[in-house]
């Protein structure tokens, strides 16, 4: 019992040594004083290294993604071409400065100032010339009444202003705005975008004016849809559709008011029959009569035996459900590419599978590879189904 008593906190300390490397190597420089390696660890690819171009004299690691040798920079273990090694130092939340540049993510910010740069949040930062949101510039005009607006939670939107201009925080620019008045429309965010804003007399859409809305009425009613006493808004387009709460959503990308089906942005989907439309999956519709992938009709499709191409991964000898493609189709007599009829492919043997051996997904039938690679997991898939 001595023994092996003592073998298993022996094994235990081992495994949870690895756990430890493993975790910490999940990003990771590695300096023996001969070479300079990049190291990463991820579930799906495991443990992974390179060499990095760095002299291992004089290179140290700054943080996790940064490190630097007398001469050169680098982001990843990738070169950082131009940076000054020398004069290379790293800032928080994924910021570095040189003599003549600052970085983001390893990528210069064009125009912006070293010396003066200064980090507020991972999104956004400044120097004294601008302020910047992910490293693009805002082009704000007044850097002393500049700030980025909160919605009633106190939270930022994607939008500020300062006494002269409103600012999409893209580095759109809009002009002219009224000062007091200008605000962002208030949003739940993730199920709307946040994306609208008005003063008195205008209403905008990422930094573009729609025309003929009304700031008084104007709300977002759904992601990238705007709804006024007017009208509903696609976007910063005005559609036909004058009262959103009519409408009833079919799936992921159709509407009905019980008189017309329409697409995502509110076109009429000709040859819709409203009695019969129904959503399939994904980017598939169908109803008495045809089979729609988006608003495009799938010609020659039969929606009496239409349907997706099951999708399957493929382990230890076992093919499992991973649900329905929503670019591959077949009815009785054809396989389509969305709206289109592949020649010669089999609808009976057409299938879309993960192979641990394969390119990602394989698309086939038992005569043909449409799509990732022929492999010898595949062969032994047809061998067994097919005999061939």
């Amino acid at each position: 019992m001595g023994p092996l008593f003592l073998i298993k906190p022996i094994f235990a300390a081992s495994i949870i040594l690895l756990l430890i490397f493993l975790k910490s190597c999940t990003f990771r420089y590695e300096n023996d004083g001969q070479e300079v390696t990049w190291h990463t660890w991820n579930e799906g690819t495991g443990h992974n290294s390179r060499k990095v171009n760095a002299d291992p004299k004089t290179f140290e690691e700054l943080d996790d993604y940064y490190g630097r040798d007398k001469t050169h920079a680098f982001y990843r273990g990738d070169l950082i071409k131009g940076a000054d090694g020398a004069s290379f130092r790293v800032l928080k939340k994924g910021y570095a400065v040189d003599l003549t540049n600052v970085y983001n993510s390893g990528e210069i910010i064009k125009g912006a100032d070293p010396e003066s740069f200064k980090v507020h949040s991972e999104e956004l930062t400044e120097d004294k010339n601008d302020f910047y949101k992910n490293g693009t510039a805002l082009n704000v005009r007044d850097k002393s009444s500049f700030e980025i607006l909160k919605d009633r939670l106190g939270r930022n939107t994607k939008w500020g202003k300062d006494k002269y201009n409103g600012y999409y925080l893209d580095g759109t620019v809009i002009s002219s705005i009224d000062y007091a008045t200008f605000h962002p429309i208030k949003a739940r965010i993730p199920m709307q975008s946040g994306c609208y804003a008005a003063d008195k007399s205008r209403v905008f859409f990422k930094g573009k004016e729609i025309p003929g809305a009304d700031p008084a009425t104007f709300k977002e009613v759904d992601f990238y849809i705007g709804q006024d006493k007017h009208r509903v808004y696609n976007r910063e387009i005005p559609t036909q559709i004058k009262d959103y709460n009519k409408l009833s959503k079919i799936g992921t990308l159709m509407y009905s008011d019980e008189l017309n089906i329409y697409d995502s942005n509110f076109h009429i989907l000709q040859d819709a029959d409203v009695a019969t439309f129904e959503y399939i999956s994904e980017h598939w519709y169908k109803d008495a009569t045809h089979v729609w992938w988006n608003n495009k009709i799938v010609k020659g499709a039969n929606p009496q035996t239409f349907r997706p191409v099951p999708v399957s991964t493929f382990y230890s000898g076992k093919k499992r459900s991973s649900g329905d493609d929503f670019n591959y189709g077949k009815d009785d007599k054809h396989v389509f590419w969305n709206d289109s009829i592949i020649p010669g492919a089999d609808a009976a043997s057409f299938e879309k599978i993960n192979f641990p051996d394969g390119d990602s997904w394989t698309v086939f039938d038992r005569n043909h590879v449409y799509q990732g690679k022929d492999s010898p997991k595949l062969r032994e898939y047809l061998q067994k189904k097919y005999g061939k």
